[in-house]
């Protein structure tokens, strides 16, 4: 490598020299405006040898962080870059399954670790560069054991401005599995943080407060990149029953959860489960869910399902408080039905195809309003959301027809909002989703589509609201922010979205797709809950 000695002058900063290395040694030194070396004075080039080892010094420890393994997993290949920007110069393409060395993870949101906002840089067919993490799965890590040097807060992401996850004390033994490269401006004070194991998540640490321990050793499990919040968990996976009974019980899940999953296991041993222990009581989540407006149900619906005649809206009442208990409870939904709630959302182009969507559409009138397979298709690959998803949430929303799809004018433009966003409030809650879809340009189903995948990816799935479930029963933001910033106030939602994705599924054989499901579990809940 070499450095550059500068002088500030009158004239600005001048280029007084040039040191060049060779694996840290010292080769000789350059006048800029000169070919031949020269001699300066021995305790000037000590004293700037010990300031180039100080700057050395502090990626030391992250040079010590072994590589993982992991393949591409794209039908059309992945584009290996020059750099961690989808602008950057195109090195090559990998085709599909091509096996690649990772070498640490770069991170381009202050905020989010959604995949869509993370590149791995790698070794593929002996070539170095960028691919995007979206496309990569079958991760294996290797491993080395560190220490904490001092007490340090840990996070979801890389960078002092990821959601704090918790705090590891002095002394503390980490895990640690991958070099992450954060956002420049909130890197703390180190540009390298570690990627670190602690149970069976991953969190993320400044790499300057954790000394390496020991040597680099490999780890059996296979574990891929599956959910939005950027942990990378083992899931369960054609594991052995002895090994899935220990994942159950290290995952947190009651017996009560485990005689379903076991069901489901045997059915489909490639699916994943993740368990997601809430720190939230059952009570204190019940409470919040049934406050006013906050769960309402169909009138369709017999009247013992209603919590009082008030109308919310249109045909729509408060539901009552067994109702609103049993469809918040994850137990009654871990079979081979209802299950999809809980499916992780983001885009998995090898079987969340052209087919699969049309399958959701066809009942609908979705398609005749211009609202087809191929434009939800685009949109969940333009936002890394799946488009099953959101073929399904349109369908619940505006499948039957109707202003919200069919071209309605707003001030002399015709608009579109499949998925009725901003259509609540007042009594005209849909004329006010029209009215967002003006504001936002959206006067084709195309742009409806794509403009509302990216608010529902921004707004939902960035936000740790990643499946079905959690954006009906907010849980993934802490206590606070329970019975809030829900996406729809229909109860039985989440139950008829993954129907209409598992009738997709079950028709296209995807059912044996490695498919993964993250299911939260409350504190206190009670032995089982029954509609009245």
């Amino acid at each position: 490598m070499t450095i550059v000695i500068e002088s500030r002058t009158k004239n600005g900063i001048v280029p007084l020299c040039l040191f060049y290395f060779t694996h840290n040694k010292l080769f000789g030194c350059y006048k800029l405006n000169s070919t031949k070396p020269v001699k300066l004075n021995t305790c000037f080039i000590i004293l700037v040898f010990a300031a180039i080892m100080t700057v050395f010094s502090s990626c030391v420890y992250a040079a010590s962080v072994p590589s993982a393994s992991g393949q591409i997993n794209s039908y059309d290949g992945a584009i290996l870059r020059g750099s961690s920007s989808t602008g950057s110069a195109v090195l090559c393409v990998l085709e599909d399954d091509t096996r690649i060395t990772i070498h640490k993870e770069v991170f381009k949101s202050k905020t989010s670790t959604a995949k869509k906002k993370k590149w791995y840089y790698v070794t593929a067919n002996g070539i170095k560069g960028y691919v995007r993490s979206d496309l990569v799965d079958h991760i294996k890590y290797s491993k080395v054991t560190g220490k904490v040097k001092s007490g340090v807060n840990y996070r979801k992401g890389p960078g002092t401005e990821m959601k704090k996850a918790g705090n590891f004390k002095k002394g503390s033994k980490v895990t640690v599995v991958m070099k992450a490269n954060p956002v420049l401006s909130v890197c703390g004070s180190n540009r390298i943080w570690y990627k670190v194991k602690s149970g069976s998540k991953y969190y993320y640490v400044c790499s300057d407060k954790v000394k390496l321990t020991g040597k680099a050793s490999k780890t059996s499990s296979s574990v891929s990149d599956t959910s939005n919040n950027g942990n990378i968990e083992d899931t369960g996976k054609e594991m052995s029953d002895e090994a899935f009974e220990k994942f159950l019980d290290g995952e947190g899940f009651h017996e009560s959860y485990k005689k379903k999953l076991r069901k489901l296991h045997d059915a489909h041993p490639n699916w994943g489960f993740r368990g997601y222990v809430t720190g939230i009581s059952w009570k204190t989540a019940l409470s919040k869910q049934t406050r006013k407006g906050t769960s309402l149900v169909s009138g369709s619906y017999p009247k013992s399902y209603r919590d009082g005649s008030k109308q919310y809206e249109k045909g729509w009442y408060k539901a009552d408080r067994k109702v609103v208990a049993y469809y918040m409870d994850p137990r009654n939904f871990l079979n081979g039905s209802s299950i999809y709630m809980f499916e992780d959302l983001s885009y998995r182009p090898e079987y969340q195809t052209v087919s699969v969507v049309r399958a959701i559409l066809s009942p609908s009138k979705l398609p005749e309003n211009g609202f087809t397979a191929k434009v939800f298709v685009k949109a969940g690959e333009a936002s890394n959301v799946s488009p099953v998803f959101l073929a399904s949430r349109a369908r619940q929303e505006s499948g039957s027809g109707g202003d919200a799809v069919n071209g309605t004018k707003i001030l002399g433009k015709k608009v579109y909002n499949p998925f009725n966003i901003g259509a609540f409030g007042g009594t005209n809650p849909l004329y006010n989703g029209l009215i967002y879809a003006y504001g936002k340009g959206w006067t084709t189903p195309a742009k409806a589509t794509e403009g509302g995948a990216k608010v529902l990816a921004k707004n939902y799935i960035d936000q740790g609201q990643y499946t079905i479930y959690y954006q009906r029963f907010n849980l993934r933001n802490g206590e606070n922010k329970v019975g809030t910033h829900q996406y729809m106030t229909n109860i039985m939602a989440p139950y008829s979205e993954a129907l209409s994705t598992k009738n997709s599924y079950v028709k296209y054989g995807i059912t044996d797709q490695p498919l993964v499901f993250e299911i939260p579990i409350y504190n206190s809940m009670p032995k089982s809950t029954k509609l009245p």
